[in-house]
């Protein structure tokens, strides 16, 4: 599949790809004062590690679609030869919806704890920063990724079946 999106999924990306890399722009500034502080003045940074948490969360959730979308995600392929390429369609369609389904599901129960803790006020320890805005993000990211998983799934299947009917119909063409 084709690594460079087009039209509005392109800006997408780009969008998030932009909120990955100032978040992590961010998270290595932490560190550094973090570290410079703790060692040159022996006095480490308030709440960098509530920060960090916060930061690799963004960054996950903010890649997480496009990992999904592009589907570049870690996979051990040591039986795929086995099996034709119908199985490989079926296979794809099952393992996206599954992936859209729990995702889904689990968007929704972040969110309804997301919405809890902003109505209980719960924040951070030391910076005072409000979780429920963090685990709304976070429903919001699992909401994209199954929205990615579950359009990947189908746009394969389409195009597999395409490809295998224009094998079987023309067949000296590879």
């Amino acid at each position: 599949m084709e690594k460079t999106e087009k039209g509005p999924i392109r800006w997408l990306v780009l969008f998030l790809h932009a909120v990955a890399a100032l978040t992590m722009l961010v998270l290595m500034l932490v560190t550094c004062v973090d570290v410079f502080g703790r060692y040159l003045f022996n006095n480490p940074l308030t709440g960098s590690t509530e920060l960090t948490e916060i930061a690799v969360g963004i960054v996950i959730f903010s890649v997480l679609p496009i990992v999904s979308w592009r589907n570049d995600h870690i996979v051990v392929d040591i039986l795929d030869h086995f099996f034709s390429r119908r199985v490989h369609m079926i296979r794809t369609i099952l393992i996206n919806g599954v992936i859209s389904i729990a995702l889904i599901f689990l968007g929704k129960r972040i969110y309804e704890l997301g919405q809890r803790s902003l109505g209980f006020g719960e924040v951070t320890e030391y910076l005072a920063i409000p979780l429920g805005w963090m685990m709304i993000y976070i429903a919001i990211m699992c909401w994209a990724t199954a929205l990615a998983a579950i359009t990947l799934g189908l746009y394969r299947a389409i195009v597999e079946y395409r490809e295998h009917h224009i094998r079987a119909i023309s067949p000296g063409r590879s």
